[in-house]
This record gives structure tokens, C-alpha cells and sequence, in this order.
């Protein structure tokens, strides 16, 4: 198993979707997401390159990768950089965001 590293707007997608899900689906809803989000996050880190290379204009974005949450919640997005001992999670974001307007609102955050 590699390092996670959590960029700071990356754990607050995390905490703001979890909040979405625990007042629309409830609490136990909201706890299995973050459960899937870690889930995926442990095999995508003794996998870095498993998730889809995305091409992106700012440099700063190059060799990002994307890859679904497991267990249901697939329409939730990991961006993350591969490293060499694990990943560097960047954002988390729904599949249906409009991912040209993040990147130009500064999808670091």
C-alpha cells in the first residue's frame, strides 16, 4: 500500500460532500462515501496509474489522473497526480460538474 497525500481543497470536497449526502441520504449514506472514497483512494495508491491521464492546458495540471469512487457512488470523481510511493489527491468532484469552468475558476483551489 502507497501514501495518500489530501491536498487542503480536496479535504474540503470530501467533508462538503459527505455533508450533501448526510442531509439528503442520511448518515449512514454519508459514512459509506467517505468508506468508498478511502477505499478507492488505498488502491489507487499501490496503483498510481490505474486512473484515466486526463490532458489539461495549465501546467501546472499536467499528468493529472481521474478515477470513480467505488461501491455506488461512481459519479464522484478522485483527481490526483501519481507519485512514485502512492497519489496526491487534488479535488474530488461530482460527474457532473462542468470540468473546464473548475479549471478556470482554479481547480487547485
Amino acid at each position: 500500500m502507497g501514501s495518500i497525500s489530501k491536498r487542503e481543497a480536496a479535504k474540503r470536497d470530501l467533508v462538503e460532500i459527505w455533508i450533501w449526502y448526510a442531509e439528503h441520504g442520511g448518515i449512514e449514506v454519508a459514512d459509506r462515501f467517505l468508506a468508498a472514497s478511502e477505499s478507492t483512494l488505498q488502491t489507487l495508491s499501490s496503483h498510481p496509474e490505474m486512473g484515466i491521464s486526463l490532458i489539461l492546458r495549465p501546467p501546472e495540471l499536467q499528468g493529472m489522473r481521474r478515477f470513480p469512487v467505488s461501491d455506488g457512488f461512481e459519479r464522484i470523481l478522485l483527481f490526483y497526480f501519481p507519485l512514485q510511493t502512492g497519489v496526491d489527491l487534488v479535488r474530488v468532484v461530482h460527474g457532473s460538474r462542468d470540468l473546464d469552468q473548475l479549471i478556470n475558476e482554479g481547480f487547485l483551489g
